[in-house]
């Protein structure tokens, strides 16, 4: 073998995927590298068109995981005629080169040295000049960075650290960009369909809020690992649309260990868009059956030539209808974000974000009698409107603004801090259904004014060390976080004329608004000192996970003019076990806690405990080493504890002698299985039962909550022959029954919904349009009617009724 000499600085972009070596030309001799591929590369599918070369060759690279060596101005204004087709890595290379004036070597299993086809003058006949090198590889996925396909390795939701999904003791799911685009999910209610232990499907249209429950529990959003702002009645909370998102994580089970106070059924935290080194360039076009038009860009790359400075633009605009009428619904969203890395070690990346929604009530309190029960005068029609048009209105602008900065000391201590601000203001004027009369066609209304705002800061610092003692090796994290929140709730309620026949609305009716008659302030401050040991002995991987909060709430009521104030101290532990075979097979058991703070009093004026969960789970989880594929088994029982009941010996009163028992099963599996084929499937069952009580939900099912559900869907893109480029989706979901009435009166049955989809790459029918997309999206495709959810029998909602959309995309 002979020697390469050469100066050089090399600054890398991204974890081993672009490097550009500034450096001295320099030789490299033909006896450096073989002349031939090893033996015994298998095939894959390629599907790669025609297109610049620069990007046909990290295309090829994030399929084959091969590094490429080559000449920065070689690819400069070359183009590629692509490679399609089952090949062998060599086989594909060749194509992509072919007529590009280009040669390949490969240097060893996963390196290639690209280089001119002939030596250049003055230079001997087995070397080649080169100028700056780039090396172009796959990147590896790390936990806020991109998925390919629908399986996930990595996540650092459930430990605050990069985690391989298999080394987690707890059950989590991730929902790739991938999956969101495929299933055009455009809320987030919309990107869990198909995960389980989530009930998601409770409201048909909801510009409100996203109305989540995990195993059974009210879930409240993350951001960035950081809580975003949200109030006790939930109207002035922030929506986030999938648009911005790289990915949605469900963490289920308590997770105060790591995140302070949180409800015993988990969290969902979503990760951002973030520059990335790669050129990121798309636009897309959007309209559906109910009349809504979108528009949205997503941009972003280097900002300089070094790779020091990236960026990311973000932007969504639509207008139009929605299932239900006189309720329609806008939003104008930007999303900018910007890196700086001034070396290997530094990163700190700015986020922000503005929105602005407008939009009528989708919520309609519909009545049990004419959509679950029957009505001798008709049954309702699911785009049921029972409020007035002219007093039908909610507005939210909410903001956000943050950064997230890493530098890394060395390769054992690396700090982090991650901060942000975030405010949004709502107001809601609507009337609401409150029952009908015995008429059963005449419905008694209630109008509202709900002005409402919420702020909050929240600031994590991290130092994560890794050290070894003896045999074993230590990953700690040591934190300290801060959260502050202020709420200000208004509340306008007032009678308003009834609706004279539901089943043959006429509008107009005047409508009296409301004063407002609650008006309060609550200011709350959460501190939070948390220390976690991941630790690893030979294929044992231990976690230990504590924390203590300190919160201090104090509430302003400026109707009553009075101030109360309430404080609690909480310590929260999680410990898990998992062991790693070879296979990727991972079984692991665990016990986490949870807290949250429970703000009044009791009768004699002592202040409420938080509520207390506590869960043992175990699991199985599987990820084969050499194929893209993610399967997870889970088995819990949860209990929450110092749940409010009512007080029997004071009427009007609570006690905190509840208690609310969740246990079950879940299973998921997602494929990745070539370019172009998805397949995911789940099943939950969840038995979540009011266990203490002085009511009459002793012993009854959680409302809200069903007890089955299963999902299945796949997609796929032909890849070769004349319907190449042509792809095709369904699926199907199951909600079991549920119950409507804390007494379990009020049953909803199940029902099954049907979804599919179909696309076309146009750049099949010109080269010219590579990178082109047109897809179509069904989603409740047979367009079944059923009551997603009741909460007393004058408040029903009907469940999302079919939706087709249009999406022309393009990316370059």
């Amino acid at each position: 073998m002979g020697s390469v000499e050469r100066v050089a600085h090399v600054a890398c972009v991204g974890a081993a995927a672009i490097c550009f070596a500034m450096a001295a030309p320099f030789v490299a001799r033909a006896d450096t590298v073989s002349d031939s591929a090893p033996a015994g590369m298998a095939t894959q599918v390629f599907d790669i068109g025609p297109q610049p070369l620069a990007s046909a060759l990290l295309r090829f690279s994030e399929a084959t995981g091969i590094q490429l060596f080559f000449d920065a101005t070689l690819a400069r204004n070359v183009s590629s005629p692509g490679a399609r087709g089952t090949l062998s890595p060599q086989d594909a290379l060749t194509r992509l080169l072919a007529g590009t004036g280009l040669s390949y070597r490969f240097t060893n299993a996963t390196t290639v040295t690209l280089q001119k086809a002939t030596a250049a003058a003055g230079q001997p006949a087995d070397a080649v000049q080169l100028a700056p090198v780039v090396v172009q590889g796959a990147r590896p996925e790390t936990a806020t960075g991109p998925v390919k396909g629908f399986v996930a390795h990595q996540s650092a939701t459930a430990t605050k650290t990069d985690t391989p999904l298999l080394e987690t003791p707890q059950a989590i799911s991730v929902i790739s960009r991938d999956q969101i685009r495929a299933q055009n999910a455009q809320t987030l209610n919309e990107a869990v369909h198909y995960s389980p232990g989530v009930a998601s499907n409770s409201v048909a249209v909801d510009s409100r809020f996203d109305a989540i429950r995990v195993r059974g529990f009210a879930t409240p959003i993350y951001l960035d690992g950081m809580l975003l702002p949200t109030d006790p009645s939930r109207f002035a909370q922030m929506r986030v649309d999938p648009f911005g998102l790289e990915r949605a994580e469900i963490l289920r089970g308590p997770s105060s260990a790591l995140y302070g106070q949180l409800p015993p059924g988990g969290m969902i935290n979503l990760v951002s868009l973030r520059p990335t080194p790669e050129p990121v360039h798309t636009v897309e076009f959007q309209g559906n059956s109910f009349g809504r038009l979108q528009a949205g860009v997503d941009v972003g790359g280097p900002l300089t030539e070094d790779g020091q400075f990236l960026y990311r633009l973000t932007g969504l605009v639509h207008r139009g209808g929605t299932q239900i009428d006189h309720a329609d619904d806008n939003r104008n969203m930007i999303q900018p974000a910007i890196t700086w890395r001034p070396d290997s070690d530094t990163t700190l990346t700015l986020l922000g974000q503005f929105q602005n929604d407008w939009a009528g009530i989708g919520t309609q309190f519909l009545p049990a009698q004419g959509t679950l029960l029957f009505n001798p005068n008709g049954v309702l029609p699911t785009s049921a409107f029972v409020g007035e048009p002219n007093y039908n209105s909610f507005h939210r602008t909410q903001f956000w603004a943050g950064y997230q900065f890493e530098h890394r000391f060395n390769d054992a201590v690396t700090v982090r801090q991650n901060l942000r601000y975030a405010s949004v203001d709502t107001r809601l004027e609507s009337l609401a259904g409150a029952g009908l009369q015995p008429n059963l066609f005449t419905l008694n209304r209630l109008v509202y004014l709900v002005p409402q705002t919420a702020r909050n800061f929240t600031m994590d610092n991290q130092a994560q060390v890794k050290f070894a003692t003896g045999p074993l090796s230590h990953k700690m994290l040591l934190g300290f976080d801060y959260v502050y929140s202020g709420v200000n709730t208004q509340q306008g309620l007032g009678p308003a004329p009834p609706l004279q026949n539901i089943f043959n609305p006429v509008y107009g009716q005047p409508v009296t608004v409301p004063n407002i008659t609650v008006s309060t302030l609550q200011k709350q401050n959460q501190y939070g000192l948390y220390l976690q040991d991941q630790i690893a002995l030979d294929r044992w991987r231990l976690t230990l996970s504590g924390r203590h909060d300190w919160v201090d709430t104090t509430t302003e009521d400026y109707m009553a003019h009075t101030v109360s104030g309430q404080a609690a101290t909480a310590f929260s532990g999680r410990v898990g076990l998992n062991y790693v075979f070879d296979i990727g097979l991972s079984p692991y058991v665990s016990y986490s806690s949870s807290f949250q703070p429970t703000i009044g009093t009791t009768f004699s004026g002592t202040p409420f405990q938080p509520t207390r969960g506590q869960q043992y789970e175990v699991g199985l989880k599987y990820q084969p080493p050499d194929l893209n594929v993610s399967a997870n088994l889970a088995a819990f029982r949860l209990v929450q504890q110092n749940a409010l009941t009512s007080d029997s010996g004071h009427p009007g009163f609570t006690v905190q002698s509840g208690e609310v028992t969740a246990q079950g099963i879940e299973f998921d599996a997602a494929a990745t299985l070539a370019r172009g084929f998805n397949i995911i499937g789940s099943y939950s069952f969840l038995d979540a039962k009011v266990t203490q009580s002085n009511g009459t939900d002793l012993g009854m099912q959680v409302t809200g909550v069903p007890q089955h559900q299963g999902s299945l869907w796949s997609n796929f893109v032909v890849q070769e022959g004349r319907l190449r480029g042509l792809g095709f989706g369904a699926g199907f979901r199951y909600i079991g029954l549920s119950y409507g009435d804390a007494a379990n009166t009020l049953m909803l049955p199940g029902y099954v919904l049907v979804d599919a989809m179909m696309s076309y790459e146009l750049g099949e029918l010109n080269p010219k349009l590579e990178g082109a997309k047109v897809a179509l999206n069904a989603s409740n495709l047979m367009d079944t009617r059923y009551v997603a959810l009741c909460t007393s029998g004058a408040a029903c909602f009907y469940g999302a009724s079919r939706q087709v959309t249009l999406t022309l995309r393009y990316s370059w």
